[in-house]
């Protein structure tokens, strides 16, 4: 039998992927501090898991009969935290969901970042992303200087941070990598006629959805969601095509995938929601944060309905969660950003079990 253990033992490759691991961990909560942020401990095991239809959850029944759960966010606790008074807080933590990929690229349990800034909506979180993931590279390499590099420029002024980030780039994959701030930014909507030519805002009606897809031949049918045919087109002919030899951010999300995201003012057919790719590797998911409370109630009970129709599980949501954004939570942005993932892009690894080993 072969032991992991004795892999990691033997192999110095696997043993200094590791290390680098403690040292990003030790670079992420350095950055936080320096900006002030508070690190929160929430529970991971929870009554009232996160009901998003995309994320399946592991349950358990306690000696009492107790229906409990795995919870494959913090979410809902840090922005409790928010509203009792707390302005920017993040969390290091487990999270868990019950994934049917058998990739190199999924775990059913994973390590995961989320922070949340007070004041401040989804560009300054872009900005935020630019800067942390430059930080940990200035960290890993021993060349950064806390004294002359500025953590959090405006959005205006982001350019400036190449004055001190002049050695900012990677090998992933074979490519090499330049994380030097501002990134390159680009819409969904802008995205799909660049890489589907297909117009998103006519897309956004279903029926014309399906004849686009049809078109393209897809095989579907009457039953398919719109979310389903738009993953469609963005799993085999967007994502697949964007840049990977520069990081990207992907931003303005249509409005049926705000999840937990702000409906834009100025555009309500879509949200204020990014993900940000490096070498192809998607790496975090963050929104200007719904802050309404009887909307978010209505897309938890939306979220329910839709579990009960995919034959998932089915649960109470979170009345607490509903309760403590009655009572007000400010203006916040917020991401969830994967550790084993960031953790390959430093390593240059192409399976996320080489950073986390002993993961099932």
């Amino acid at each position: 039998m072969n032991y992991i253990w004795e892999k990691i033992k033997n192999q110095p490759a696997l043993k200094k992927k590791q290390i680098i691991k403690s040292k990003v961990l030790g670079a992420i909560r350095e950055f936080f501090q320096k900006e002030g942020f508070m690190e929160i401990d929430t529970p991971c095991l929870v009554k009232f898991p996160d009901p998003s239809p995309f994320n399946e959850v592991f349950e358990f029944s306690s000696l009492n009969q107790e229906r409990l759960y795995l919870t494959p966010s913090p979410e809902f606790f840090l922005k409790k935290f928010l509203v009792a008074g707390f302005k920017n807080v993040y969390q290091i933590t487990k999270a868990y969901r019950d994934q049917q990929e058998n990739d190199p690229l999924h775990l059913k349990e994973f390590t995961i970042l989320e922070w949340y800034r007070d004041n401040a909506d989804y560009t300054d979180l872009m900005i935020d992303c630019e800067n942390l993931v430059s930080f940990i590279q200035e960290r890993l390499q021993n060349i950064v200087k806390s004294s002359k590099c500025p953590l959090r420029p405006s959005f205006s002024e982001a350019s400036k941070v190449k004055s001190c980030s002049s050695k900012l780039k990677i090998n992933y994959l074979g490519k090499k990598i330049d994380l030097t701030p501002p990134w390159m930014r680009i819409s969904c909507k802008e995205a799909f006629k660049k890489y589907a030519n297909v117009n998103l805002d006519e897309f956004l009606d279903i029926e014309k959805a399906r004849e686009i897809c049809q078109q393209k031949g897809y095989q579907i049918n009457k039953n398919n969601s719109w979310e389903e045919l738009y993953h469609q087109i963005f799993l085999n002919e967007v994502e697949p095509k964007l840049p990977k030899e520069n990081p990207l951010i992907l931003y303005d999300y249509p409005s049926p995938l705000a999840a937990l995201s702000k409906i834009k003012e100025s555009d309500s057919q879509y949200a204020e929601r990014f993900e940000f790719y490096i070498g192809g590797l998607e790496l975090g998911n963050g929104y200007s944060e719904l802050t309404d409370f009887q909307e978010q109630e209505k897309r938890l009970i939306n979220d329910m309905k839709t579990r009960g129709e995919r034959k998932m599980k089915v649960f109470d949501y979170d009345h607490d969660f509903v309760a403590a954004l009655k009572e007000g939570m400010n203006k916040t942005t917020g991401i969830a950003v994967g550790i084993d993932r960031l953790v390959m892009l430093f390593t240059d690894s192409t399976d996320i079990h080489e950073v986390t080993p002993f993961a099932l």
